[in-house]
């Protein structure tokens, strides 16, 4: 009897207090989970988001550390899941008429990106005994 395994690796990269709320970044992240490493990063250097720039810098990252790390081929990486959580408000304000003021809050935000290695699959043989 064969069974065959397949064992993910994963490298996760990080980015914290990325200037864009979280709500808008996990739409660009979205887009882009479950496409190779490099096609991502093309498809987001022509997105009209102001948060795919922080975005391709963190896949670029990701990259970096498991070619590094783990001598991986840039090209096979696969992006396995991205999100964004709440990062810290930042609270700022305008200059407003009469000498008011007018509050508004800079939301930032922390990404983490995972990229999965896929590797050959691990074929396990074991003896029938009779």
């Amino acid at each position: 009897m064969e069974s065959k395994e397949s064992k993910k690796q994963l490298v996760i990269a990080r980015a914290s207090h990325v200037l864009s709320s979280p709500r808008k970044t996990n739409l660009v992240l979205k887009a882009i989970v479950g496409r190779p490493a490099l096609l991502a990063i093309k498809q987001l250097n022509v997105t009209a988001k102001r948060a795919a720039k922080p975005v391709v810098q963190l896949i670029q990252q990701a990259v970096g550390n498991a070619v590094s790390r783990f001598q991986a081929s840039p090209d096979k990486l696969i992006i396995d899941s991205a999100f964004a959580t709440k990062g810290r408000t930042l609270k700022r304000a305008h200059i407003g008429g009469r000498g008011r003021t007018k509050p508004y809050e800079r939301i930032t935000s922390h990404l983490t990106l995972s990229v999965r290695i896929p590797s050959a699959p691990v074929v396990k043989t074991t003896k029938k005994t009779k």
